[in-house]
């Protein structure tokens, strides 16, 4: 939260959408205290601040939310949504794609998630706030590991997609610590990491998606 507090301290604007990635209760908490203390918006008994707790967010959820932000506001000021959810599905998130190219005025949307669940189309709407408190960040380096204990890791994972003990989020996991890292050596220095890293994203969306190769293809060029 701490680049979100400090983001809006040089700009003093919002942007339309955020993504909040990691333990939803405390990015929730955080984040009213953010727009109370910061920004002057009420969260309490506030008909322009709405709060959604979805385990998966459907393609009906987004279109209720779609059409509540399309109203007129109450307060004549900033309209606030907040979506805490653990998943949302990809026809949801094609139905908000619409909203946040084309976002109203004076309306900002938080969406809140313990993992990375959110389409590269839609993510290259939002500003990205990964929570210090994330568990994979407990991990080892991967970037100061050898390429061929790289290349292992890359294998423990999609042997356990094999085996069904893992799932494809395990990959997009690794995906978002590598990113992390590379965040924290310099932007600048590590810009051609991180365009990697976002095809191989793009890439891991696809239903057909070679994980193996695609990884490997991360751990070998970063």
């Amino acid at each position: 939260m701490d680049n979100l507090i400090n983001s809006y301290n040089k700009s003093k604007n919002l942007h339309h959408a955020y993504f909040l990635v990691g333990d939803s209760d405390s990015l929730f908490k955080e984040l009213v205290l953010f727009l109370e203390n910061f920004v002057g918006v009420q969260t309490s008994g506030n008909p322009d601040f709405w709060i959604g707790k979805f385990d998966n967010l459907t393609i009906d959820d987004a279109r209720f939310i779609r059409e509540s932000s399309e109203r007129k506001d109450f307060s004549g000021n900033k309209k606030i949504f907040v979506i805490q959810t653990d998943f949302i599905s990809q026809e949801a998130q094609n139905s908000l794609l619409k909203v946040f190219e084309e976002p109203t005025e004076g309306t900002h949307f938080f969406i809140i998630s313990p993992q990375d669940v959110i389409l590269p189309t839609l993510r290259s709407r939002m500003q990205v706030v990964l929570s210090e408190n994330l568990a994979y960040q407990k991990n080892p380096s991967i970037l100061g590991l050898s390429l061929k204990e790289r290349l292992s890791k890359v294998k423990e994972i999609t042997d356990g997609i094999s085996d069904e003990e893992n799932t494809k989020q395990d990959a997009i996991s690794l995906l978002n610590q590598i990113e992390l890292e590379l965040y924290k050596k310099g932007v600048e220095k590590n810009i051609i990491g991180l365009k990697i890293c976002d095809l191989a994203r793009a890439s891991l969306y696809d239903r057909g998606a070679l994980i193996k190769m695609i990884l490997e293809n991360v751990m070998i060029n970063i």
